[in-house]
Parts: C-alpha cells; sequence; structure tokens
C-alpha cells in the first residue's frame, strides 16, 4: 500500500492528540464549529498546542461557514491549514474571500455535495486541496456515514493537479475497500475511531494505522 498522508480530526483532548501523533497522523484536525459535539475552543486548541509542543504544520481550524472575522482570529492561532464547509450552491464571493485572507496553499474547501453531482468546476482556482464527505441534508461532517468513493476517484484522475482528502465514515472495518476504491493518498478520520463525540477509541484508532501501514 502507498505511504498514506492521515489527518485525525475532532481531536478535544491531549491524550488522542498525542496518540494520533505517535501513530503516524501528520495533521490534527480541530473543529469550531459552534454546533459540533466534538467543538473545541480557541483557547483550549492554544492550550493542547503548548502542552504537545505542536507546530502549525500539525494543525487544521475546521468550521462550517465561517465569518470573515473569525477567520481573522483562527490567524493567531498557529493554524497552517483551514478546512470550510459549506453548501453546494454557496457564494463564490465569499469563498474568494476566504482564499484572500489564508491562501489557496492553506485553505481546504470542503462543498456538501449531494450524491450524482459533477464536481463544482467553478471553485477550483480557489484552493489547492478539496475535502470530499459524506453528504447528509443540513449536517457537515462527523457523520459516520461513508462518501462516494467512486466519484472521489473520478474527481482525483479528473483533476490531478489538486489534492483530494477523502473523509466520511472511514473506519478499520472499511478503510482496506475505501482506498482501493477511492485511490485516495490523503485521509480524514474522525467518527470511526471514537468511543463518543470528541473522544477517541484507542484500540480502534491504533487498527485503524496497523491496517493503512
Amino acid at each position: 500500500m502507498n505511504s498514506i498522508s492521515v489527518k485525525v480530526c475532532g481531536i478535544t483532548n491531549s491524550e488522542d492528540a498525542e496518540l494520533a501523533i505517535k501513530l503516524g497522523a501528520e495533521k490534527l484536525g480541530f473543529i469550531l464549529h459552534e454546533n459540533s459535539p466534538r467543538k473545541i475552543k480557541l483557547s483550549e486548541v492554544e492550550n493542547l498546542k503548548k502542552e504537545l509542543q505542536l507546530n502549525p504544520k500539525q494543525m487544521v481550524a475546521v468550521e462550517v461557514i465561517p465569518e470573515i472575522n473569525f477567520v481573522k482570529k483562527m490567524l493567531d492561532h498557529g493554524f497552517e491549514k483551514f478546512q470550510f464547509h459549506f453548501p453546494y450552491d454557496f457564494s463564490r464571493k465569499q469563498i474568494e474571500e476566504w482564499t484572500n485572507l489564508v491562501g489557496s496553499e492553506d485553505l481546504w474547501l470542503a462543498p456538501r455535495l449531494p450524491t450524482g453531482v459533477n464536481f463544482p468546476e467553478e471553485i477550483l482556482s480557489l484552493a489547492n486541496t478539496f475535502l470530499v464527505d459524506a453528504y447528509v441534508e443540513e449536517k457537515f461532517g462527523g457523520t459516520g456515514k461513508c462518501s462516494d468513493w467512486k466519484s472521489f476517484s473520478k474527481w482525483k484522475k479528473a483533476y490531478s493537479n489538486k489534492n483530494w482528502i477523502l473523509a466520511g465514515g472511514l473506519s478499520e472495518k472499511n478503510i482496506g475497500t475505501a482506498l482501493k476504491d477511492s485511490q485516495a493518498e490523503i485521509i480524514d478520520v474522525n467518527s470511526g475511531i471514537e468511543r463518543l463525540p470528541g473522544v477517541k477509541d484507542h484500540s480502534k484508532l491504533r487498527n485503524f494505522f496497523k491496517i493503512i501501514s
């Protein structure tokens, strides 16, 4: 199996963060969205950053349709990457504002894509990295449902000059098939390795990394 880059998302405590890094996670995702059961405050991220001596390359800020002022706050808290979720038909103008603030190199765009739709080509120029999650109406990520692996593979091949991250219900039980069907090289795991929202199951986390290594 080719080397797979892993982001462990929904980090809320030092024990989970430390183990994820020890097992080989390149990045940790911190969900700042108010309505997420895995929400963490910027002040708590700061504490974890100091305790574990995290560097910006390991830190990803995750939000849903963030206001520009909040994006500016995130920029002051040591994140290198910014993963923003938004509806399929969201305003391109506001996405451009995110790009201008964060930079296309560090912006991860995660449009919520209904099954069967084409990837919105008009946003491809606004970021270098795109995350494909499962589509659940009125929810953005963390649902435990699997994304469309075949579509992911198709888009990854069609727009091969971009980075593509596979998310959505990945677990120790399906990661082998997911990698085979999607041809993903970067993956984002969260709910599939938890014992409850925001708390990772260390046995599942270990098994997950063992399978992809």
